[in-house]
């Protein structure tokens, strides 16, 4: 997970934005953080697509688990399964939607 992307997301995001194409969240947890995108569900409510967990290790955010409910078949990752090379690879990918949307650069 690239820590530049992270820390120019955690400064331009905070809380929950609609923005043009969907939601965005950024919510601080015990020990690090949630990030989000979210997609209008059918009844209103908010989808996740992807959802990552994020701890800090070694004075770093790590991602440790991701959860995507608009995905088929719904698509649940952990490190402590293993999926730490796609893990960090989907986080740079959320990362860089995050930028893309508010057209930020490192």
């Amino acid at each position: 997970m690239n820590q530049q992307k992270w820390r120019e997301v955690e400064r331009n995001f905070s809380g929950l934005e609609e923005l043009s194409d969907g939601y965005y969240r950024i919510r601080e947890i015990d020990n690090g953080y949630q990030l989000a995108y979210l997609v209008a569900g059918p009844c209103g409510d908010k989808v996740i697509h992807p959802e990552i967990t994020l701890h800090w290790q070694a004075n770093q955010l790590q991602p440790i688990s991701l959860l995507d409910f608009e995905s088929t078949p719904i698509c649940r990752l952990s490190e402590e399964n293993g999926d730490h090379e796609k893990l960090a690879q989907l986080t740079d990918q959320l990362l860089d939607k995050f930028l893309a949307i508010k057209k930020l650069r490192i």
